[in-house]
């Protein structure tokens, strides 16, 4: 358990920006479908916003949550984004799809809670997870030097030589 501590205090503010950039994709995306709703067919819609809500949280992402990361070519970069979204996508119509067939259940609450409950918390970790791993990597260090001074965790203060009668106990 200790480990997700520590992962969770290195990641915090990346994990903030990247829920932040989420939430304003998801707003985008509700709202743009909504006012397509009735000028455009559903599948129309349903593309629109979510292309619209994607480019959103690339630039988001890109621009806020992850900008201290190494940059690469932003064809690359955005259709591995693309990419990623797919696939949290395809988890959460997954969920969807095992609560109808697999359970059959197809009623709007538990439509509503496979989508945006199990749905968007298991995509996003997915999402979260690839963006931090692949579309936005941290800068990897150039040489075995700064490989090694990496692992090695550091002490604030000076180190204290044990005297022989000092900490006896922890010596045995």
């Amino acid at each position: 358990m200790s480990w997700l501590v520590g992962l969770v205090r290195r990641l915090w503010r990346e994990l903030l920006g990247f829920g932040a950039v989420g939430a304003v994709g998801y707003l985008s995306d509700t709202i743009m479908l909504n006012l397509l709703y009735h000028h455009t067919p559903s599948v129309v819609a349903s593309a629109i916003a979510v292309s619209l809500s994607t480019l959103m949280a690339y630039a988001g992402n890109r621009l806020w949550t992850f900008r201290a990361r190494e940059r690469r070519q932003t064809r690359a970069e955005f259709g591995l984004f693309v990419l990623v979204s797919a696939g949290g996508l395809l988890i959460t119509v997954s969920c969807v799809s095992f609560t109808v067939d697999v359970l059959g259940d197809d009623s709007r609450l538990a439509t509503n809670v496979a989508q945006l409950v199990v749905g968007q918390i298991l995509g996003t970790l997915f999402r979260f997870w690839a963006c931090h791993t692949y579309v936005f990597p941290e800068a990897a260090p150039t040489s075995r030097d700064e490989a090694a001074d990496a692992a090695v965790p550091t002490v604030p203060g000076p180190a204290k030589p044990l005297d022989d009668h000092q900490d006896s106990d922890f010596l045995v």
